[in-house]
């Protein structure tokens, strides 16, 4: 989620300023201090003996959300081209993954996804009502933030071993 999160975030920073821009940097560096973070939680619970694993229903459903978005994502862009709006490209995208959140939240289940996704969703939809690019900057930049805070999260639950016992595996 952190990767995809400085992906928005670099997306929204080209889109308002340029390829060359200095602010680039930022997303970057956040992005590497998620990496180092990562590790650290990786060790600890694998010191732990901490690492459990979704259940195979969760999995799937993972697996179909993905696959889902991947599709959607191109049949976004597809209708934001040919209805002659292809500015809106990058705040469908941020809908799309707004919208790949909410199976996963119930299939998991992880609560902070039924947050994440709708927080997606609206804040793209608003982004697509702005004038551009500004709207697209604001979408992306709060998809940006919102997946960071979700990855935030996520560490922690791994931390915390909260991952649910499996019902039905």
């Amino acid at each position: 989620m952190s990767f995809w999160g400085t992906v928005f975030a670099v997306a929204g920073i080209v889109q308002l300023d340029s390829a060359r821009s200095p602010y680039l940097a930022i997303p970057v560096a956040v992005f590497a201090a998620f990496a180092v973070y990562a590790r650290s939680v990786h060790r600890a619970i694998s010191r732990e003996g901490q690492i459990r694993k979704l259940t195979q229903r969760a999995e799937k459903v993972v697996q179909w959300a993905t696959i889902g978005e991947g599709v959607c994502i191109l049949i976004a862009i597809n209708v934001a081209n040919n209805l002659g709006h292809p500015e809106l490209k990058l705040a469908a995208i941020a809908l799309v993954a707004g919208l790949h959140f909410l199976p996963m939240a119930y299939g998991i289940p992880f609560r902070q996804f039924y947050v994440l996704g709708a927080a997606l969703v609206f804040t793209s939809i608003l982004g697509m009502c702005m004038p551009q690019p500004m709207g697209n900057a604001f979408a992306v930049f709060m998809a940006c933030v919102g997946l960071w805070i979700a990855a935030l999260f996520a560490m922690r639950r791994e931390l915390r071993g909260d991952l649910p016992a499996p019902a039905n595996p």
